[in-house]
This record gives C-alpha cells, structure tokens and sequence, in this order.
C-alpha cells in the first residue's frame, strides 16, 4: 500500500508539473502587432537587431510586438519573443538601446526559462506537502509569488551588467552611465514601483545604480544614436 500510495504521489506531482510546463508563454495585456511603417518601429527593429548581435546572438529569431501603454516597460517572454510599451519606444534612441540590450540581455542569460523552472519546481513541492498534510498545498498560491519576484529581482541586476557589456559592444563608450541615464528616465516616467519589498518584480531604482558604479568618467564620447523581425539597419 505505501509503494502504491508514494507512487500515486509521484504521478501526481509529474502532471502537475508538465502540465504547466506545457501552457505557452501568456501574452501580456494590451498587446498588439507593430506597424512596420511607424518610425518607432523600425528604430526598435533596427536596435534589436543591433542588441542581439553585439550578444552574439542570432537576430532571426529575434521578434517583438508592441504593448499600448505610456510607461516605459518591456516583457522578455521566451523563444526571443520580446515586447516593447510604446513608452519605451518614444523614449530617446540611446535610452532605446539601454532598454533593449536589458531585454536581450535577459533572454540571452535564460530568465524566462529559469523562473518557469523555479516556480514549477515550488510548486511540486507544495503538491508533495499537501498530499502528507492536506490544506497546506495551498501555501503555494501565497509564498511561490514571494520567491518568484525575489529571485526576478537578483536577475535583473544581472541583466543589467549584462546589458553594459552588450551596450558596449553596441558602440557605447559610456554603457554604465548610458544605462544609468535611462534608468533615471523610466524611473522618472514610470513612478515609484508597485509591489513593496516582496512583491516588487524588480529592485529599487537606488540599489541598481549602486550596482553599476563606477560609471565611467564624464567627458567621454558617447555611443551613437540609434537610428516585427529584428532587422539590420537600414542602408544610408
């Protein structure tokens, strides 16, 4: 009967697990496909393109849409599927690069697929505890989230370090304070975080810019200005 019981159990936990492992990516609300005559577009095209090239990524399998939003926000999904508000579109093309090489340095680092693997790996846990003792499975609902957002919160500083090396290979001689700068803007933007200390999907505005110091020296030249699919810039 124990054979049978933990057995039981096990096959339990695996469909709940690969069940969830097999629901695509959702699509977050207020998206929508880009207009490739837009300006703002093709500038995201052409910096994706730019991005994941200086990551020494492949940009064809590069693609975005848009979300319909003022803030200046961006969702790596998986797959190299990336959306961009229109708020960050609009932002200045330097800020536009920052923004980017943060998003494609998430996905070249496997956020994405990192937190659908921790959360997953939560959640069978608490299956487990709620076969021994029923009711407390439901914990899940409550502390998954908690630890979800902490570790999204230590990748996105890592994104950022990240981002600074891509910058750089983007032709920015400044990556550090070119981030730093667009930072500052969204932050500007986009108001306070939502969240509070546990809930936050991503670390104080303060605690990121301690991570990038030392910013480079004032004074130096900066990167160029930026000028779907990923697309190589256009020819002049």
């Amino acid at each position: 009967m124990a054979v049978m019981y933990w057995a039981g159990l096990l096959v339990a936990v695996m469909l709940a697990t690969s069940a969830c492992a097999l629901l695509p990516t959702p699509v977050p609300e207020r998206a929508y496909s880009p207009d490739t005559t837009n300006p703002r577009t093709k500038l995201l095209s052409e910096t994706l393109y730019r991005a994941a090239v200086a990551a020494g990524d492949d940009p064809a399998r590069y693609s975005f849409a848009m979300l319909k939003t003022w803030k200046v926000t961006a969702v790596t999904a998986t797959e190299g599927v990336f959306y961009f508000s229109e708020g960050l579109a609009a932002q200045a093309p330097a800020h536009v690069d920052a923004f980017v090489a943060q998003e494609v340095a998430h996905e070249v680092l496997g956020h994405a697929g990192k937190r659908r693997a921790l959360s997953l790996g939560v959640s069978g846990g608490f299956t487990v505890i709620g076969f021994v003792v029923p009711g407390l499975g439901l914990m899940d609902f409550l502390v998954n989230p908690v630890i979800v957002r902490a570790f999204t919160r230590d990748q996105t500083i890592d994104a950022d370090r990240k981002a600074v090396e891509i910058l750089r290979a983007m032709g920015h001689d400044t990556p550090r304070r070119t981030l730093a700068a667009a930072l500052h803007a969204a932050a500007a933007l986009n108001g306070p975080r939502k969240g509070g200390p546990l809930l936050a999907t991503e670390p104080d505005l303060a605690d990121r810019l301690v991570a990038l110091e030392p910013l480079e020296a004032v004074g130096l030249a900066n990167g160029p200005a930026a000028i779907g699919m990923a697309s190589p810039p256009a020819t002049r």
